[in-house]
């Protein structure tokens, strides 16, 4: 039986309601391109760094996620194996009022490896099973339950032996020690080879080395250990292998349309980020983009959409990437996209599409995976950028306004939590 929605739950969906609607109102008192010219100003410079290679090339990254975010709660992984959250629901443990600003650590975990997030959470534990809580619209914990929201950890069945894990809107993915990648979600969706809602094989993956997998429901990036990419799923703005986007609205939620093909760029991808802009780093720094160019998603200059990799210009020496953030070797912090602050009568959203530098001395250990403005340091300690209205960014007060003010919100700022065990 599906449990009654408390109050808390019933706000965050009006607030997430609300920060659509906003979002795709235009601003009222200044143009698009005013608004950016406002933002960058000389306070934050666009990147325009020679394009020149690293010395040593980089190493493929398959370092589990230690952070990761909801829309309205994070979760982060200790190195001691315990795990933390805070936030607005889906925190595990008991709260006067289902929010909590604090991180604070969940009772009976010690054992944790990774995190990932987006509408539900999922953990990974030494043993290979793998465990989720939160939304389970879509069946992406557990099918046989109708409950909507899981509020305990609950292990996902049919599934050992993972080594990566990722949590989508719509589905959870996994990718096993032998190399094999499956997917929990709605069945009428995605692949026509998964007819029953239960965990399913995506079999076009086997015998490919497969070292590291991202994606959703209609989309699934994956990457082997030759540093190769590739991708698969429905909508072509998201694979990178088209010209135009002729024929565009017409495939959609057609089954395994597009198989799986190599995403072509010009040297070895050590990482990838899918999002509304999706990221490629290669071996030598430099960083490719091709996706939704909307929102300043691409960071390619322009709002269109771009169907094959490009080159981000401007950028190189990239270390550390996802879908919103890059940090170069010499410790710089780059960012980019679409981003709504307070305005004196309303709220004003500004498109970023070329990215600018908003810190400096700075090494990022690891980003929140996609489309996530969150990080860890080389220190250990978490910072983002952004509305911290729902808590979820744990830095122990709780904001008041929805946005905050257009300094602030591209201002990086420290959370409480560290992933040392003794901070």
């Amino acid at each position: 039986m599906q449990k009654p929605m408390n109050l808390s739950k019933k706000k965050i969906i009006k607030s997430l309601v609300a920060i659509i609607i906003i979002s795709t109102l235009p601003a009222c008192d200044k143009s698009p391109s005013e608004h950016l010219k406002s933002f960058i100003e000389d306070k934050y410079p666009v990147a325009n760094m020679l394009d020149e290679p690293l010395e040593t090339p980089l190493e493929i990254n398959v370092e589990p996620k230690r952070l990761a975010m909801t829309s309205s709660w994070s979760a982060g992984v200790k190195n001691d194996g315990t795990l933390w959250t805070w936030g607005t629901d889906g925190l595990l443990r008991e709260t006067k009022t289902g929010q909590d600003p604090t991180p604070r650590q969940v009772e009976g975990v010690k054992d944790a490896v990774a995190v990932s997030g987006a509408g539900h959470m999922l953990l990974l534990r030494k043993d290979g099973t793998v465990w989720g809580w939160g939304s389970n619209y879509h069946g992406k914990i557990d099918p046989s339950d109708d409950d909507t929201f899981i509020e305990e950890l609950r292990q996902i069945q049919g599934i050992e032996n993972v080594v990566d894990i990722d949590a989508s809107e719509f589905a959870s993915i996994f990718l096993t020690q032998d190399g094999s990648v499956y997917i929990l979600g709605n069945k009428n969706d995605y692949p026509s080879e998964c007819n029953e809602f239960r965990i399913c094989k995506i079999t076009m993956f086997n015998d490919m080395n497969i070292v590291k997998v991202q994606g959703s429901i209609s989309t699934i990036f994956a990457l082997n250990d030759k540093g190769e990419m590739y991708t698969t799923g429905f909508y072509p703005k998201d694979l990178g292998r088209f010209e135009d986007n002729s024929g565009y609205q017409n495939f959609k939620h057609k089954k395994d349309l597009f198989g799986l093909e190599k995403v072509h760029v010009p040297r070895k991808v050590v990482d990838f980020s899918y999002g509304f802009g999706n990221f490629a780093l290669l071996e030598d720094g430099s960083l490719w983009s091709w996706g939704d160019g909307s929102g300043g998603w691409t960071a390619q200059g322009t709002l269109q959409n771009s169907l094959k990799p490009k080159k981000v210009d401007g950028l190189s020496k990239v270390v550390k990437m996802n879908s919103y953030s890059a940090n170069t070797d010499n410790g710089d912090l780059y960012i980019w996209g679409m981003y709504t602050f307070e305005g004196k009568m309303s709220s004003n959203r500004s498109n970023i599409s070329r990215p600018i530098k908003v810190m400096s001395n700075i090494r990022v250990s690891q980003y929140v995976a996609g489309n996530g403005n969150e990080f860890i340091s080389t220190l250990g300690d978490t910072w983002f950028w952004g509305s911290n209205y729902l808590a979820q960014f744990g830095t122990g007060d709780i904001q008041t306004k929805r946005y905050v003010s257009k300094d602030k919100t591209l201002i990086p700022r420290k959370s409480l939590f560290n992933i040392h065990a003794n901070k």
